[in-house]
């Protein structure tokens, strides 16, 4: 399928005499990455009562986090948590952070 070109279609509306043509009443084609109705966040069982904690680093510290896991054979999510729960060791505080396991 040809994709629509919007600059055709905008001069489609003016005649040869500079006149404005009707709208069409064709319906417009919808682009196929168009962006529609952000999708709903559903929340599984696993975690409710839970909230996501999000920080920004370079692409290096993931990559070298995800091989660690898998060098350890445990998730991203349990290594994470066990680095929260050493900093608040570290400045007095309880270790809260729930762990799957070790």
């Amino acid at each position: 399928m040809k994709k629509p070109n919007p600059l055709m279609a905008g001069l489609q509306q003016f005649d040869r005499k500079g006149a404005v043509s009707p709208p069409s009443t064709a319906p417009k084609p919808v682009a196929a990455n168009a962006p529609g109705p952000a999708p709903r966040a559903v929340k599984t069982r696993s975690r409710e009562g839970a909230v996501q904690i999000a920080a920004f680093f370079p692409e290096d510290v993931r990559t070298q986090l995800k091989v660690l896991a898998a060098e350890q054979r445990r998730e991203v999510q349990d290594l994470m948590a066990e680095a929260l729960n050493l900093i608040f060791v570290k400045y007095g505080k309880a270790e809260i952070a729930p762990r799957k396991g070790e």
